[in-house]
């Protein structure tokens, strides 16, 4: 520090234009210390987008956020983390780029993903970059995911910086960077903020600070949650989304020029900018005191100290991974994580007994995803899936479909995504006619929903309603897959008298491995589905519901711990090839304020499955509060794999502090009264409720 002049200091914290384009963010070096310039944004929620370095190298893809979530899985998780930990480390040592094998944009290690929003509302076009619209399911998954990112050496030196994104409450994309929304403290800490306190158990990096602004405060200039994010740890890094620093020039805030801009960010927290060089107005600011030096200088040694931390200023061969290579890349044990993460990411919503497929069948794979390469991809996937440029690796659902069959699979698109041409609708119905069972892959992509573009509708876009209602109307035994980021309305497919789907399976986006799973799975070769992480809610709630409504409990209410209506299918939900029975009792312990939940799980089937079980907290009756209550809340799962005919032991223990809720001032309190703890497997039918009285007085959770 002592090294660099106060002009030096500012271009640790600012990109330099002349290096690279300035959202990529390269910081200028200074040679005569031997410090190069650094390149901070590889972005990693669901690969390292990284271009392929070399043929049958390009960096391993996962399954969208939202189906990992769907795995409850931690190990899946943490296996995901690892992964992408690994392959960047490999790829920052062997001199890779970002977006061409130029080597113009190299990898280095600050990795920006998990993405941990909540899925707040099914119309956001970034639902697919998100995992859940739990925040503890949300969070515990960013948890595991950045362990294995920050995976240390027995020197200490991580493998990656993982920084969590967007920091917060960032599920709009009209207006934005000039948005701002209403949030009760209540729903700051019980819905927004709460994800991230728990990921920060992990020690991640720092965040990424989201466009939006907070009750009139933008997010990168927001001393409130800056605040917050430094009481979970002191040295949280924080960087800005692109642009973010200029944005602050106009509403909700104003900055009448520059060098307020630039203040504004930096006295409030930030420590980096992305995106764009306001920054380098601040040795202004400085000079006319709208900042200090003293913030300058925490800011960048926040920013040295990320990359100290992954070996920056060492030899290459301080650290165990240092011996990452190419060989690494998409490495076959890497591979089969994520075809095993892609497998427990699959959700099957209805079966009446056309699962599993038999083999021989005659199978029709018919829809506009049945025939999807690329459109299999969530955003901010690795953009490079093939090393010749073009997506023609990844198998479709179609030739995933046919490899795990030893029937004939014909495919045919019959409509488009989002079109009004029915010019291949004739055919597809020829081949549904000549089947014995359909696959119907339906869904949505990018062009309906991405960054920058939100869902004005959750219904199926285009033809697709028409084209299935006729292909349903063939009578043909039909399996429906969706294929879609935010969930999808399909009311009208479901509640038809006759022709409705046989079985519904939701894929999300099951990216480079999704389609062999799927096939898989349909076949009964493979029996690990999942739960949904989210709630499916009719049509008519888009109606119901503004989309700048931020207000969690607010009529009809969001995600299932506020929502009064009926789902279409219920978050946790979710079945399996075989069948489970759960019987659970409430044991006794010798400690006070802590509990144990004895459970057996019975595959009660004829073939082996895996089933995930849930535990709920629930205020049954504590009186009355100045706070809305939820009406459920998620505060364990595991799980777990059963041999057909065989009973597993389930427990779970804890402390009563699972019966907290957050209060008016976003504390969290243990109140007086009667309260429900609910273990489930996402069905009514064998929920299992304990009721537990709280004598005394309130209690304020630290």
């Amino acid at each position: 520090m002592s090294r660099l002049s106060l002009e030096e200091k500012i271009q640790q914290i600012t990109p330099d234009a002349s290096l690279g384009g300035t959202c990529t963010t390269f910081t200028t070096g200074k040679a005569e210390i031997g410090l190069p310039p650094w390149l901070w944004l590889v972005e990693t929620n669901t690969g390292v987008d990284a271009a392929c370095p070399a043929e049958n190298h390009c960096v391993t893809n996962f399954m969208g956020p939202m189906g990992m979530a769907a795995s409850f899985n931690r190990t899946s998780w943490h296996l995901k983390g690892y992964v992408m930990g690994t392959e960047q480390r490999a790829l920052s040592n062997i001199g890779a780029s970002r977006f061409h094998p130029d080597h113009k944009n190299p990898v280095c290690l600050t990795a920006f993903g998990p993405n941990i929003n909540i899925v707040r509302d099914p119309r956001f076009g970034r639902n697919s970059e998100l995992a859940s619209e739990d925040p503890f399911l949300s969070g515990t998954y960013a948890v595991h995911m950045v362990s294995g990112m920050q995976q240390r050496d027995e020197n200490g030196y991580k493998k990656t910086a993982a920084y969590l994104k967007h920091y917060t409450a960032y599920s709009t994309e009209a207006n934005r960077g000039h948005d701002t929304y209403n949030i009760s403290t209540y729903d700051f800490f019980d819905t927004y903020l709460a994800q991230y306190k728990l990921a920060f158990s992990a020690q991640p990096t720092g965040v990424m600070c989201s466009y939006n602004a907070e009750n009139g405060r933008p997010s990168c200039a927001n001393d409130f949650i800056l605040n917050e994010l430094r009481s979970w740890n002191p040295d949280a890094h924080v960087t800005t989304d692109c642009g973010a620093v200029g944005n602050l020039k106009g509403p909700p805030v104003n900055a009448p020029d520059d060098v307020h801009a630039a203040a504004m960010a930096l006295m409030n927290g930030t420590d980096l900018e992305m995106g764009d060089t306001f920054f380098t107005s601040l040795s202004k600011a400085i000079d006319l005191g709208l900042a200090t030096k003293e913030r300058l200088e925490e800011a960048v040694r926040r920013s040295f100290k990320v990359h100290f931390e992954v070996g920056r200023f060492d030899p290459a061969n301080a650290t165990a991974w240092a011996q990452y290579g190419l060989s690494e890349v998409n490495h076959t044990f890497h591979q089969k994580i994520s075809y095993e993460a892609a497998l427990q990411g699959l959700v099957l919503l209805k079966n009446n007994g056309v699962l599993p497929i038999g083999d021989g069948a005659n199978i029709a794979v018919v829809g506009p995803h049945s025939v999807s390469r690329s459109g299999l991809f969530s955003d901010y996937a690795a953009g490079s899936h093939c090393f010749d440029g073009t997506d023609a690796c990844v198998p479709t659902i179609a030739e995933g479909i046919a490899a795990a069959s030893h029937g004939k699979v014909i495919s045919a698109m019959g409509v488009e995504i989002n079109s009004t041409k029915t010019d291949a609708i004739p055919a597809a119905l020829d081949a549904v006619r000549k089947s014995e069972l359909v696959v119907l892959a339906l869904g949505d992509d990018k062009s309906i929903e991405t960054e920058g573009k939100d869902r004005v509708d959750t219904a199926l876009p285009g033809l697709q309603e028409v084209f299935a209602k006729k292909v349903l109307a063939e009578g043909k035994p039909t399996v429906i897959v969706l294929v879609s980021g935010g969930p999808m309305a399909i009311d009208a497919l479901l509640e038809t008298a006759t022709d409705a789907p046989a079985a519904v399976v939701q894929a999300f986006y099951p990216s480079h491995k999704g389609a062999q799973a799927l096939g898989m799975a349909l076949m009964g070769k493979e029996n690990r589905w999942g739960k949904l992480p989210i709630t499916m809610y009719p049509h008519s709630y888009i109606a119901e519901q503004p989309m700048t409504n931020y207000d969690m409990s607010a009529t009809p209410g969001r995600t299932y711990k506020y929502y009064q209506g009926e789902p279409l299918f219920h978050f946790g939900y979710g079945l399996s090839l075989t069948t489970f029975q759960l019987n659970c009792f409430k044991a006794k312990v010798p400690q006070t304020g802590r509990f144990l939940f004895k459970c057996q799980l019975r595959n009660t089937g004829k073939l082996d499955g895996e089933e995930v079980v849930q535990l709920y907290h629930s205020a049954v009756d504590i009186g009355k509060v100045d706070h809305p209550l939820p009406k459920r809340a998620l505060r364990d799962f595991k799980r777990i794999a059963v041999p057909a005919g065989k009973t597993v032991d389930v427990d779970f223990t804890g402390t009563l502090d699972v019966l907290g809720l957050i209060n008016k001032q976003g504390q969290e309190q243990i109140y007086p009264g009667e309260h429900a703890i609910i273990l489930s497997r996402g069905h009514v039918e064998d929920e299992q409720k304990f009721v537990i009285n709280v004598q005394g007085e309130e209690r304020i959770i630290i």
